[in-house]
């Protein structure tokens, strides 16, 4: 007997749903975009349980007729294609047939629809692709799909989601573009009971953005509208003032439809050259027209990624237009904030690269000479040379508004215009064990580097390195034990993100409270910050909660990662910097400080905080000995 089988159609239908649904963000991307092939001019959206338990797609659109109602769940059953050549010229979004049957086959369905000549609507009801009830039903014309019970019958598909809060930020993000898509369509998007935003529905795509990013955003926006070979583009794009760290504000739409494409990314991005820093992307929402005969949705299973007859063509006309909306608006940008990072090269786009790379002109690979490591250094600040005065008394006060703050007191020493608490001290000397022997401190060249000698060496220290680490150390032994410091504020800071940040936010609330913060929702797509963490050296605590925001979305997998990546950000921004002139009271605090440290050799970066040089080693270079 032949070992050979054909499937049954309920595992064919399982197989494929593995295909086209993915997780629940796939259902109602599927549900939706059939609601506004139906011609809906309103279509709202609840879920609960990050769309798991429970998805309810309500629209106005034309229905369905009971005698297709059945059919319609069947594979490659579809209103929307009657030929091969249609293919080739695609005018909706749905086409090949498979969602429902898909959806069906994976969960609980209930479907109520009525047309506008019907009398009546009807009801089918759909456990694990086999109909279990269904009959006539009083209803409004439209649908309404409601989806229970996600994956009930497939737990190896179930067990791999991600948490609900992750799962719902998956279904907010598709809405939020599925918004973007189509301005003309009244969206309203609930997550467990409560309003995320929506939408007029009058054309204004302004105005959705508006409801989905937040006015920050908006009053930050240039205009585009460009007819230029065989394509239109219409949209917006974002001034330097609101680049991001990575690619999720970038929107790109082809005839309606929400695809990703590395040419027209990489277009954009090469237009954008030269004005906007190294690991900073630009902003942007582009709706794209071009002939259907011209473009190929058929190359993906969500049809989420497109290919075009003439890429090229396609690059030059993005790139021609955006570049010529950039020159147009003549955009001279407003300091908002002292973030260095810079954009990545252009032609490396890469969708699935979320974290930031940490570039430097130090070798990394230590080798080690009894305790430091004998390295040779480049040092790459470039900054003007201050003298810091020595009275550096000042309370703990972010220097953009004094009056905001509330310091607990003054419980510090200072090292550069920089300050470490007391209590820093007695850890070290009650609970550490020096790494290296005493130094005596020789002096400081460039106010960059602190010479220093020991019985038998001599040492030379970066002062910023060195100062990372001891601040880096103490966040961190902070954070594990009862959380950064903090200070009440006065009069809250209030801030405004998108729908998917302000998700983020109260989804790692808990991390947040650790990191010094408390967090208030302070309604519409704001929050408002009570209390924020004491990080010496004054950075501007807005940007500082924008940076910490970013590492966490960038290491939404590995929440660890995450919360290291940020240390190292409060660690860097509260260090002495190059070119800081320091006393010799403040370098031989640094140095001590230093010696107590877990890993006083190398900055959280790995870059090495201490080098040294034996006395034999300098009588061989100046030729006293052989």
């Amino acid at each position: 007997m032949g070992i050979i089988k054909l499937l049954d159609e309920n595992t064919i239908n399982k197989i494929a749903a593995g295909e086209v649904i993915e997780k629940p963000a796939s259902i109602v991307k599927e549900l939706v975009e059939n609601s506004i092939d139906a011609g809906a001019s309103e279509i709202s959206v609840e879920v609960k349980g990050g769309g798991i338990s429970y998805i309810r797609i309500v629209d106005n659109g034309k229905g369905i007729n009971k005698e297709d109602m059945g059919i319609a769940f069947m594979r490659h059953a579809t209103s929307k294609l009657s030929s091969e050549q249609e293919l080739n010229k695609l005018v909706t979004l749905g086409f090949r047939g498979e969602a429902l049957a898909s959806i069906a086959a994976v969960s609980k369905v209930e479907m109520i629809s009525k047309t506008h000549d019907s009398i009546s609507g009807y009801r089918i009801y759909i456990e694990g692709g086999k109909i279990i009830e269904e009959g006539e039903y009083g209803c409004p014309e439209g649908t309404v799909v409601t989806i229970r019970d996600v994956f009930f019958n497939t737990p190896a598909r179930l067990k791999f989601l991600k948490s609900e809060s992750k799962e719902s930020m998956y279904i907010t993000d598709i809405m939020q573009n599925l918004a973007m898509s189509h301005s003309n369509i009244s969206f309203k998007y609930i997550s467990n009971g409560k309003l995320v935003f929506a939408t007029r529905g009058d054309g204004d795509l302004k105005g959705v953005i508006l409801a989905v990013y937040g006015k920050q955003i908006v009053k930050n926006l240039i205009d585009l509208n460009c007819s230029r070979d065989f394509i239109t583009v219409k949209g917006y794009l974002g001034n330097s003032n609101i680049s991001r760290g990575s690619r999720n504000y970038q929107s790109t739409f082809i005839n309606g439809r929400y695809i990703k494409n590395k040419t027209i990314t990489a277009a954009v991005e090469a237009a954008y050259k030269s004005m906007l820093t190294i690991n900073k992307f630009p902003f942007f929402v582009l709706h794209i027209y071009v002939n259907p005969e011209f473009v190929d949705v058929n190359v993906h299973p969500a049809k989420a990624e497109v290919k075009f007859q003439d890429e090229q063509l396609i690059f030059k006309s993005i790139y021609h237009c955006v570049k010529d909306a950039l020159i147009s608006a003549s955009h001279v940008p407003e300091i908002e904030d002292d973030r260095k990072e810079f954009i990545r090269n252009i032609q490396k786009v890469n969708y699935s690269q979320q974290k930031l790379d940490i570039k430097t002109d130090i070798e990394t690979d230590k080798k080690y000479d009894g305790m430091i490591a004998n390295e040779n250094l480049t040092n790459s600040y470039e900054l003007p040379r201050k003298d810091i005065p020595l009275n550096r008394n000042d309370d703990i006060y972010y220097e953009k508004d004094k009056t905001q703050y509330e310091p607990e007191g003054d419980r510090s020493i200072s090292v550069g215009n920089y300050k470490i608490p007391n209590n820093f001290e007695n850890e070290v000397t009650t609970k550490r064990v020096p790494k290296f022997g005493p130094l005596a401190v020789v002096g400081q060249i460039h106010f960059t580097y602190i010479i220093a000698e020991g019985p038998d060496d001599m040492y030379i220290i970066d002062q910023h390195a060195a100062h990372e680490r001891i601040y880096y150390e103490k966040y961190l032994r902070d954070y594990k034990s009862f959380g950064m410091q903090k200070q009440n504020l006065i009069v809250p800071i209030v801030l405004e993100f998108s729908v998917s940040e302000k998700q983020a936010i109260f989804d790692n609330i808990e991390q947040f409270k650790r990191l010094g913060y408390e967090i208030e929702d302070f309604g519409g797509n704001s929050v408002a910050l009570r209390c924020v963490p004491i990080i010496y050296g004054n950075p501007d605590p807005k940007v500082l909660f924008y940076e910490i925001l970013e590492q966490i979305n960038l290491n939404d997998k590995n929440v660890l990662s995450a919360i290291d990546k940020i240390l190292y950000t409060m660690a860097c921004k509260s260090a002495v910097k190059a070119n800081d002139k320091l006393s010799y009271k403040e370098m031989v605090e640094l140095i001590e400080q230093l010696r107590f440290c877990d890993n006083p050799y190398n900055c959280p970066h790995g870059r090495p905080t201490i080098i040294k040089m034996s006395y034999i080693e300098l009588e061989k270079k100046f030729k006293r000995i052989q």
